[in-house]
């Protein structure tokens, strides 16, 4: 990667096969990641957690993890319903101090401290506590079958082949129907966690419909390093989420954030 410091432009499409490489590679390394992961965690326990982790904004994605360490799966399974999830997720991260209603086998001992979460700065609704309120609802409907029947039962569901990038948006909408997550929200963490996840456990039988998926679905919305890359090139725009990665993938590994092309 370190070779990549320059752009030609002179053909597009050989930037978009360059920016398509740097998208396979994205999405190879996450599957890896994932693969590790499943090596030392259930696969509900591990999907759990990076879900956990898709909630935070980058000050505080190691405090929902460590959250999720606290507050683990097979607990959610047991609190069953989105008010004794709340409870128990604000208890444990430290933003309340009632414990009525929690079960007695609830562990009280076991909580952070609010001064770990970083606060200041941090819109309202992205605050901590209120995504962990949002994470309540969809955890309550993840609990009945589990998180990874959850999702592959969507997954496998849809029967409808995917040609374009209407299909493949229409798809990433069916498998993220979760309550209390933002639409933008529930794209990211389609493409960071479920996607790659889903890829490292049931390869068979879900990579070839997930990799059509990757290489059609429009591009997500742009963050700070697309838009770097923007101002560069404005007129290379990303046409799918596989290229969107791609540029992801050169501007973190690029000094220059640009392509060498041979």
């Amino acid at each position: 990667m370190s070779g990549i410091t320059t752009l030609r432009v002179g053909k597009m499409e050989v930037l978009r096969t360059d920016l398509e490489r740097l998208g396979d590679i994205w999405l190879f390394q996450k599957v890896q990641r994932m693969k590790n992961l499943l090596k030392i965690a259930e696969p509900d326990e591990a999907l759990y957690r990076e879900l956990m982790v898709s909630l935070g904004y980058p000050k505080n994605r190691v405090q929902f993890l460590n959250l999720a360490l606290l507050l683990p799966f097979k607990e959610i399974r047991l609190l069953k319903t989105k008010d004794l999830i709340r409870k128990a997720l604000l208890y444990r991260a430290g933003f309340e101090e009632n414990v009525d209603e929690l079960p007695p086998f609830f562990d009280l001992s076991l909580r952070m401290e609010r001064f770990q979460w970083v606060e200041k700065g941090i819109r309202p609704a992205n605050h901590p506590r209120r995504r962990l309120e949002g994470a309540s609802l969809f955890l309550e409907e993840l609990a009945g079958i589990g998180a990874v029947n959850f999702f592959l039962m969507r997954i496998k569901g849809w029967k409808r082949k995917i040609e374009n990038s209407v299909d493949a948006s229409a798809f990433v909408r069916r498998v993220m129907e979760l309550s209390g997550v933002g639409i933008q929200r529930r794209q990211e963490s389609f493409f960071n966690v479920i996607l790659p996840f889903f890829l490292a456990l049931f390869p068979r039988e879900v990579e070839s419909q997930l990799r059509v998926v990757f290489e059609l679905h429009p591009p997500l919305a742009s963050n700070f390093l697309i838009k770097s890359f923007l101002q560069k090139y404005p007129h290379i725009l990303p046409a799918s989420t596989r290229e969107h990665f791609g540029i992801i993938m050169l501007m973190k590994n690029s000094r220059g954030g640009s392509i060498n092309t041979p």
